[in-house]
Order: C-alpha cells, then sequence, then structure tokens
C-alpha cells in the first residue's frame, strides 16, 4: 500500500473549509454552553426548589443520552412543528445544549470548592456580595475550573464531527467527501486526525496559559506541593 500525499493537496482547500466550519460551530456552542452552565449551576445551588429540581432534570437528561440521538431530534423532530432550521444552526444549538449540561456541573464543582470560610472571611472584612463574588470566589475558582474546561471543550471538538450525519460542512463532512472523490480513506484521514490533533493542541495551550494567568491568586509554597489561598486582605486591596 502506498500513501499518496497528493490526494491531501488536492483536497486540502475543502478541509480547510471544513475545519473553519468546526471552528465557527466550536466558536459559538462551547462558550454559549458554558453560560448556560453557569446559570445552571447557580440555579442548582439556589433556594428555589423547582428550578433546582428542574436544573437537576435538564443535566440528567442531557447527560444520559448519546449526543447523536439529541442532534437527530433537534435535526428532524423541530421540522414536525414547523421549526426549520439549517444544519449548522442545528450543530450550534445541540452542541451548545450539550456542553451546557456538563458545564453546569464544572462550575457548581469549583465553586464548592472554594471553603465557605473564605466568604465568611470576607464578610467580616466588610466586603459587599458582589466584590466577594469578583475579588475573592471567581478569582479562585477559576484556577480549578480552567483544568476540567480544557478537558471538555477538547472532547466537544472531537464530538462535533458527529454533526456530520445532519450533513453539516465541517471538517469530518468535507473529508466524506474528499474520499467519495479519490478513494483515499486512509490519505484523508490521517489529515483530518492531524488537523484535530494541531486545533486540540492549540486550545490546551492558549488555555493552558490561562491557567498559569489566573493561579496568580493562588500561592504555592516552594517547600509544599500543597496550595495556599492568598491571604483575603491582599484580594480587597487590588
Amino acid at each position: 500500500m502506498t500513501f499518496d500525499i497528493s490526494v491531501i493537496t488536492d483536497g486540502f482547500g475543502l478541509l480547510l473549509a471544513g475545519l473553519g466550519y468546526t471552528l465557527l460551530i466550536c466558536g459559538v456552542a462551547v462558550p454559549s454552553g458554558f453560560i448556560i452552565g453557569a446559570l445552571c449551576a447557580l440555579g442548582r445551588m439556589s433556594g428555589i426548589w423547582w428550578l433546582r429540581w428542574l436544573v437537576i432534570g435538564y443535566i440528567e437528561l442531557i447527560r444520559n443520552t448519546p449526543f447523536l440521538i439529541q442532534v437527530y431530534l433537534v435535526f428532524f423532530v423541530l421540522p414536525l412543528f414547523g421549526l426549520r432550521l439549517g444544519g449548522v444552526t442545528v450543530g450550534i444549538i445541540t452542541l451548545a445544549v450539550y456542553c451546557g449540561a456538563y458545564f453546569a456541573e464544572n462550575v457548581r464543582g469549583a465553586i464548592l470548592t472554594i471553603p465557605k470560610g473564605q466568604t465568611e472571611a470576607a464578610n467580616a472584612l466588610g466586603m459587599g456580595y458582589w466584590t466577594i463574588q469578583k475579588r475573592v470566589i471567581f478569582p479562585q475558582m477559576l484556577s480549578y475550573l480552567i483544568p476540567t474546561t480544557t478537558n471538555l471543550t477538547i472532547t466537544l471538538i472531537k464530538e462535533s464531527a458527529i454533526l456530520s450525519v445532519i450533513t453539516v460542512p465541517e471538517l469530518t463532512y468535507q473529508a466524506q467527501v474528499v474520499i467519495g472523490r479519490t478513494f483515499a480513506p486512509v490519505e484523508i484521514f490521517t489529515a483530518i486526525g492531524l488537523m484535530y490533533w494541531g486545533l486540540n493542541s492549540l486550545v490546551a495551550y492558549g488555555l493552558k496559559r490561562w491557567e498559569r494567568h489566573a493561579s496568580r491568586y493562588l500561592v504555592i509554597p516552594k517547600t509544599s506541593s500543597k496550595r495556599t489561598v492568598t491571604p483575603l486582605n491582599d484580594m480587597a486591596g487590588r
């Protein structure tokens, strides 16, 4: 068997267009899903019982059903009610709703990681609610949230390949188009595998840099591997 590199170069334009759609879909869906997840996390932690159970129901339903089934339901069921959406729109909506359920648990876990004593100490210093969230909770929460967000984002980029089943012209769909013309699956799948790897590596690198930036609120002693939280007096003065 020979590996024909010319097959990749001839179809590179289509693959590049598919990568552009993948970036568009994930670039809109992932931040939207994070917003959905943050709101759901706050709703689940609220004292409103019906809102808490509504959020729990949403999270359990989305997390316990395959993403492929969710895509099919949105794409084929909505037209029965007179609502017809394009494949790209369906892809963005379903991916945002899907990742929102996972982000909700990530955000909730990050919030619960911050000791309650931090809030109590901030109150004792006379800091208001929003000041506490801005200067105490949120900066420390990022250090715990970013690693899980990185893993989830990478997973979602790979999950976006499922959207090819509803003819969304993303990377995997365009690869199938090129394979249909060239009958060279090995070369094309190798190419898109490398493209997914490169994209995810860039995302991981960028979020890793952000994690280092966020960790400025945490102090790691040289003699210990445990993290020590920056004194609240210092935070209050920033």
